[in-house]
């Protein structure tokens, strides 16, 4: 049997996860308790539940590095969360400050992830070179997995379905293993 075979064969089956949805504008709307739309922040949770997955929290933060950075320790801290799920803010636009803020939390990037992720959107005809728009990533931090995805509703769909949920249990196991 093969090694990652066998790692899947004893990766976790019950991960709970933490969603965190990065955007100002979403982010006034629930300080003035307007109704607030959170499409891709939605599809991250329909996913996860899908997947016979656990939702442990959700937070929803403006794009400011000290309100990011305290939402990210925040879920970090909690003994029960074992992925992170952020979208919003990876892009290139001067308020897009996610990763520039998360990344020097890592422990270590997991560098394939936005490797794949900008393949696999480069694949899609309606991406294609707006791939390379992105600055998606994932990396570790002690034990625990974050994913720092696009606001785009197709872009989180695709990286739920394609990349994450197929490999997420795998990976928490590698990180883990004594």
């Amino acid at each position: 049997m093969s090694a990652h075979k066998m790692h899947r064969e004893h990766s976790p089956t019950n991960i709970n996860f933490y969603i965190i949805t990065i955007s100002t504008s979403r982010y006034e709307k629930l300080i003035k308790k307007e109704p607030v739309v959170d499409e891709s922040g939605d599809i991250i949770k329909q996913l996860i539940i899908e997947s016979k997955y656990n939702i442990i929290g959700y937070d929803l933060v403006p794009d400011d590095k000290i309100k990011i950075l305290k939402a990210f320790i925040a879920a970090l801290d909690n003994p029960q969360v074992d992925v992170i799920i952020s979208t919003g803010g990876t892009g290139y636009a001067q308020t897009d400050v996610t990763v520039e803020t998360i990344r020097k939390i890592f422990d270590r990037e997991i560098e394939g992830f936005a490797d794949v992720f900008r393949l696999v959107s480069f694949n899609d005809p309606e991406v294609r070179a707006a791939s390379y728009l992105t600055k998606a990533t994932a990396g570790i931090v002690n034990d625990k997995i974050i994913y720092l995805l696009p606001g785009s509703p197709d872009a989180v769909k695709l990286a739920m379905k394609e990349l994450i949920l197929p490999e997420v249990g795998h990976l928490i196991y590698l990180v883990r293993k004594k």
